[in-house]
């Protein structure tokens, strides 16, 4: 990647409104004490995360009760760009006053969603996930500190990416949480490969490295099919070489993962009916249920949905016929 597209890819100064205010105007940037701690009749934790060479560090402060196992008091010291100290922010108040379980359940999808200025409008652009993703590290650190009483040992965990200071466990716990396919949605969701590409894959004329983000995705992504496969009952084998009953688990697998969810959000549903070997195809006959069943696009847009996802996530020879 040249300089020019990592400069257009991370240039993004169209901050929402919240963002801009929780950056400009925090109330949690300061450092706790231990004589706060005494006052609050808790203990005082710290930890960093990431470094300031890299644009990307915080550093945590937390009182904790241990009795209650809560956290009575968060403040933070952050570097990095209007995104990033903004997400620090609402992080903060996200953790004070809350016990262990209730940090635990801090995700992605509640930290963004606190930065918006409008429900259905995203806070931050693809491009911009890491921010998010950097804080909510940051957090499981703290919370396995403030839990475990030790920090982990970066012996077994090496950095990746030197240009972003991006770790393996980081990388591999990105494509596990959010699912990533490709090493483009690795560098969007933590910066790693970014800048120099030197990590991304190996190539001729560059020197050998111990891991490159597209072995670590390859394996990664290899053993969640394999856990995926073990826990569901579902063949490991390519999708043409299973007999009709498994390739029934596998397609209601997909269905459940990818579809489903889909209709009902507007109040519809599907069911299979039958599977069935015609030729070269595998011939999946359904029935609509709810609003879909009466739906003017059942038989055009969200059928063409239905199969393409079938399609892409087993086999171009799948077919669809609603009944």
């Amino acid at each position: 990647m040249s300089i020019q597209q990592v400069m257009a890819k991370g240039h993004w100064e169209d901050y929402p409104f919240k963002i801009e205010m929780l950056a400009a105007k925090p109330k949690n940037c300061a450092p706790l004490t231990q004589d706060d701690a005494h006052e609050l009749h808790g203990e005082l934790l710290t930890d960093e995360h990431g470094t300031i060479s890299t644009g990307m560090w915080i550093r945590f402060y937390w009182i904790v009760d241990r009795t209650q196992k809560r956290v009575v008091s968060c403040r933070y010291l952050v570097f990095g760009e209007p995104a990033l100290r903004a997400a620090a922010e609402m992080a903060s108040l996200l953790c004070r006053d809350k016990i262990f379980e209730e940090i635990e359940n801090i995700n992605y999808k509640s930290l963004e969603y606190f930065l918006r200025d409008r429900p259905g409008e995203p806070a931050l652009p693809q491009q911009k996930r890491y921010v998010v993703f950097f804080i909510l590290e940051a957090i499981d650190a703290m919370l396995r500190y403030a839990k475990e009483g030790g920090r982990p040992e970066n012996g077994t965990n090496p950095v990746i990416c030197e240009c972003s200071g991006v770790r393996k466990k980081s990388i591999e716990y990105a494509i596990k949480k959010f699912d990533l396919s490709t090493t483009e949605d690795i560098t969007d969701m933590t910066r790693a490969g970014a800048f120099c590409g030197r990590c991304v894959t190996s190539e001729r004329g560059r020197e050998r490295r111990a891991y490159y983000l597209a072995d670590i995705l390859k394996e990664i992504r290899k053993s969640m099919k394999k856990k995926a496969s073990t826990q569901s009952g579902i063949s490991d084998k390519p999708f043409k070489e299973m007999d009709l009953h498994e390739k029934r688990l596998a397609i209601a697998a997909v269905i459940d993962d990818h579809i489903r969810a889909m209709l009902v959000m507007d109040g519809g549903d599907m069911e299979i009916l039958d599977v069935k070997e015609n030729g070269e195809h595998t011939d999946i006959y359904i029935r609509y249920l709810g609003a879909c069943s009466g739906c003017a696009s059942a038989s055009t847009g969200t059928l063409f949905a239905i199969e393409g996802i079938l399609k892409q996530k087993l086999h171009p020879d799948i077919r669809v016929l609603p009944l």
